[in-house]
């Protein structure tokens, strides 16, 4: 929380707000009595709880799933993290599966499959659109040099080419 110092009584917008508050009790007092007033204070109190509207909740949590996308990937992370964020930021229908050898991340339109060796990066292989899987030595070589998130850009590069609407 913010305090700001004052300097101007008439210029403290948090004297203003207290001011503000207390305008409106009395109000609410002069119409009641006094078992009413303290239900009234303690409304009062209780207003600083923000509801958003249907529509502004649906704004806010696009926008969390716009950030969460668009994230960088944090590189002092442990590998299985950066594999989760990775997914997480293909899409909210990425399922991680680990399986002997490594880890696969598939969603409707896209399947990575990241094969791991003593804790290293060894193979990747990308299959787009339920296709096969293709060896794919530039997304290697991003993983080997721990770029994460340049992997998950171009990948979301190659899907937004194609227009959801179109079915295969």
């Amino acid at each position: 929380m913010i305090i700001e110092e004052r300097k101007s009584h008439e210029l403290n917008l948090e004297s203003i707000d207290n001011d503000l508050r207390l305008e409106s009790v009395r109000q609410n007092a002069e119409k009641l009595g006094w078992d009413h007033f303290a239900r009234s204070v303690r409304r009062n109190l209780q207003e600083k709880h923000h509801t958003l509207e249907a529509s502004i909740r649906l704004d806010v949590l696009g926008s969390l799933a716009f950030m969460k996308a668009h994230l960088p990937i944090d590189k002092d992370e442990s590998l299985n993290r950066k594999i989760q964020s990775l997914a997480d930021g293909l899409g909210e229908n990425c399922v991680v599966a680990a399986h002997i050898g490594g880890i696969s991340i598939k969603s409707h339109d896209v399947s990575v499959d990241i094969g791991i060796a003593e804790e290293a990066i060894v193979s990747c292989k990308i299959g787009y659109f339920g296709q096969p899987l293709f060896d794919a030595p530039e997304a290697l070589a991003l993983l080997k040099s721990d770029e994460f998130s340049k992997l998950r850009d171009s990948i979301a590069e190659v899907l937004s080419l194609i227009p959801k609407e179109i079915s295969l």
